[in-house]
């Protein structure tokens, strides 16, 4: 972990709380911005905003923190390209996780007796992205299984005694009523936005700009 600011964009927009959101983390705590309701989603401009509020110059930031998706289309292009901007002609250091493991870290308080968090986004298509993770004894998070693209009954197929859901509400909607009948537990997340990129033991990947892609939801990264 780095001493020096940290600053964290994203666009993922996976529980649909904001198109573009930007946390800083600074000496003194952490401090969050996101788009008013009914105003333009810019995120160079909500992030120059958030630095020159707490009087933060662009060379003092030490640390980039990104989530790569599955999410938003025009959403993840935005905030990677940016990411991926700023490494190219600076030195940060850069640290990239998915979304789906910001969807499981959201359920972690009421997942104490879980055995597995499964991490669930709609991929359309007639697929969802499914994630595998599970809690470790220091309260971080372990990647089980690489994410997936499935179909709905190979999902339904993967339920096991203690696993929990983690899904958004539209994602409840369109398949609670599956996943419930076939045995799992659902909790609804919200409110995944730059925020959770401070969450305490995310399993974040080191990067370089070139190796940053965004994961789309009807990518074919993970297609079976």
């Amino acid at each position: 972990m780095t001493n020096g600011i940290s600053l964290a964009p994203s666009g993922s927009n996976v529980t649909g709380d904001a198109p573009f959101s930007c946390a800083l983390r600074l000496a003194t705590g952490q401090v969050f911005a996101s788009p008013q309701p009914d105003g333009r989603g810019d995120l160079a401009a909500l992030a120059a905003d958030l630095c020159a509020r707490h009087r933060v110059r662009p060379e003092q930031i030490a640390e980039l923190r990104v989530d790569l998706g599955p999410g938003s289309y025009t959403g993840l292009r935005v905030a990677v390209t940016f990411v991926r901007f700023l490494q190219r002609f600076s030195d940060v250091n850069v640290l990239a996780v998915d979304s789906l493991t910001l969807l499981a870290a959201s359920a972690r308080e009421v997942a104490t007796t879980a055995t597995r968090l499964l991490p669930l986004l709609d991929a359309r298509r007639c697929r969802f992205h499914l994630g595998v993770l599970s809690l470790t004894r220091d309260g971080g998070l372990a990647v089980l299984q690489p994410p997936q693209a499935l179909p709905l009954p190979a999902v339904l197929a993967s339920v096991r005694p203690g696993d929990l859901f983690v899904v958004p509400c539209s994602v409840e909607t369109l398949v609670g009523a599956e996943l419930r009948a076939a045995g799992a537990c659902l909790h609804r997340a919200s409110g995944i936005t730059a925020e959770r990129l401070f969450d305490a033991g995310l399993p974040f990947v080191p990067s370089t700009w070139q190796d940053l892609e965004p994961r789309y939801l009807m990518g074919s990264y993970v297609e079976d």
